[in-house]
């Protein structure tokens, strides 16, 4: 379709310094439908800069929307909505399948069908213009919908309330309702819950219509296509389900899932209120047990349960795939240490000690909470996950660890000679963190990183630091001790008290020591030698 003017080429004449008598002269239009076009392109603020990346049609609609939608009405012809409407009501007709059939037949009399993206649009203002609450709304194993509930719950670490955030999702025929809890809102997670809420509803349907979170929907524009996350998007497309936002700013697109957060506000986060959770697992066992009794509960209006109710839904949801989609996240090269164990996310999870000094492959299986440790494509361990919050903890698998025969270039003889070494005040925190731990594989770590410290600061530091650390701690560690070397090193006073031969003996390991009187008066070279 070419509109009779060029409304587009008139604001950039004007944009080029044109006046209204040479644009009207130059391109054949009258001048009194230049002077309309300035004058509804100043009232609207319109100007050829803000129009340049539009079609010449998009800025005809913008000044003439009337006489496009006219234009556009006798170029077309038209679907007879109250038929589709009807037709919607009955089993496993969708509006693609409803305008690839007007298209097919309109063409086939010589006319021009309606692009599929004004159909929907059209449809959905003829709903709205006379009010239906649309059929398609409540027929079975059809509708879900899926949303973040606004209020949340809370979790106590420590002395740190961590929000729960719960996912919310509701089939609308049945009006089953699952709901699961949450440590974030990230895409990974919104994944996540799809996944298990399809297994919970034990199929899929049709549809899933979701909001317009910005981890699922990258763009949503009043015209033209939506452009889903990838990940999201294949998600769909792997169970079969056409992934839906609903319209931006209209809450009635999902009013079920609406309606299924005010009614788990009162099911279970009310009743659930006065129970204080520190522990993740335990705040999700209560909310599933909520969850049960909401879905048995007999509906007032329906005179059935929602589980009931999900039984004549059950045959018309589409099959689950046999495997799950698979969310994994990768991390190359990670190293195993001495004590056969990798580091992930703050925890230590145990490998074969054939690996210790190689680089692994480690895939995190986000659904599962497995983590999976690979050599190349070979799969050599696996461990259950830790929580987000968790640190510091160590999965350990005893085959892992090596045996007397195969010693690793660190065992627990030479850590403890070593720290026998140093000093009796070093050794006795090597022996606080062996005791600390329940494989002795475990300690290795964090035994070598307070050692070493002696190669960096020299053996009586390290030793003078070991001592201060357990006058406040019970089983001091590297972060702990480190923090009394450098504070001892800061004030200058590191050295204060050492004797005339520990000094030798410092300088006989090779270490030199600088004193705060180094640093207030000026030393020469064979004095600093010399001390």
């Amino acid at each position: 379709m070419t509109p009779k003017l060029k409304v587009k080429l008139v604001l950039q004449l004007r944009e080029q310094g044109l006046n209204r008598t040479e644009i009207a002269s130059s391109r054949h239009i009258s001048r009194k439908n230049v002077n309309e076009i300035f004058s509804i392109a100043q009232e609207k603020g319109l100007t050829y800069h803000s129009v340049k990346a539009l079609s010449e049609d998009e800025v005809y609609e913008l000044i003439y929307p009337d006489k496009y939608k006219r234009m556009t009405d006798d170029l077309y012809t038209l679907p007879d909505y109250s038929h589709i409407h009807t037709e919607l009501k009955r089993v496993g007709v969708t509006l693609r399948l409803l305008w690839l059939e007007y298209s097919a037949k309109i063409r086939a009399e010589g006319g021009v069908p309606v692009k599929y993206t004004k159909y929907c649009l059209d449809y959905r203002n003829y709903v709205s213009k006379h009010e239906f609450t649309s059929h398609i709304d409540h027929k079975p194993g059809y509708r879900c919908e899926v949303d973040w509930s606004g209020p949340t719950m809370k979790l106590n670490v420590g002395n740190i309330a961590v929000p729960v955030y719960l996912f919310v999702a509701c089939l609308t025929y049945s009006q089953y309702v699952y709901v699961e809890p949450c440590l974030d809102m990230k895409l990974n997670t919104w994944l996540g819950c799809h996944i298990n809420m399809y297994r919970y509803f034990g199929g899929v349907p049709v549809c899933t219509v979701c909001d317009n979170l910005k981890t699922g929907v990258v763009k949503h524009p009043r015209e033209g296509d939506i452009i889903l996350q990838g990940d999201y998007e294949r998600l769909g497309e792997y169970y079969g389900t056409a992934i839906m936002p609903a319209r931006v700013r209209r809450p009635k697109d999902k009013a079920s899932a609406e309606g299924s957060v005010r009614i788990i506000a009162t099911a279970i986060m009310a009743r659930l209120r006065n129970s204080q959770y520190s522990s993740f697992d335990a705040l999700k066992y209560d909310i599933s047990i909520k969850l049960k009794e909401l879905n048995s509960a007999v509906m007032e209006k329906k005179g059935i349960s929602r589980a009931d109710a999900l039984k004549l839904e059950a045959p018309s949801l589409q099959p689950l795939p046999v495997i799950p989609f698979s969310l994994k996240e990768w991390k190359y090269e990670v190293k195993v240490a001495p004590n056969s164990h990798i580091s992930y996310k703050k925890n230590f999870y145990s490998v074969p000690y054939t690996y210790i000094g190689q680089s692994v492959s480690v895939c995190e299986e986000i659904v599962t909470r497995q983590l999976k440790v690979y050599d190349k494509d070979v799969v050599i361990a696996s461990h259950v996950m830790f929580g987000n919050h968790a640190f510091n903890n160590y999965s350990t698998t005893e085959e892992h660890m090596p045996d007397k025969v195969h010693k690793p270039e660190f065992d627990e003889d030479r850590i403890r000679k070593w720290a026998e070494s140093v000093g009796p005040k070093t050794s006795l925190v090597i022996d606080r963190i062996f005791a600390s731990v329940k494989i002795k594989e475990q300690g290795y770590n964090p035994c070598l990183s307070v050692l070493k410290l002696s190669s960096k600061h020299g053996e009586l530091l390290l030793e003078r630091a070991c001592e201060l650390a357990l006058q406040h701690f019970n089983t001091p560690r590297y972060k702990q001790i480190n923090a009394y070397l450098l504070e001892q090193i800061g004030k200058g006073t590191a050295t204060s008290n050492i004797s005339d031969e520990e000094r030798r003996k410092q300088a006989n390991k090779g270490a030199h020591i600088r004193g705060s009187a180094y640093y207030k008066t000026s030393t020469s070279v064979n004095d600093e030698e010399n001390l």
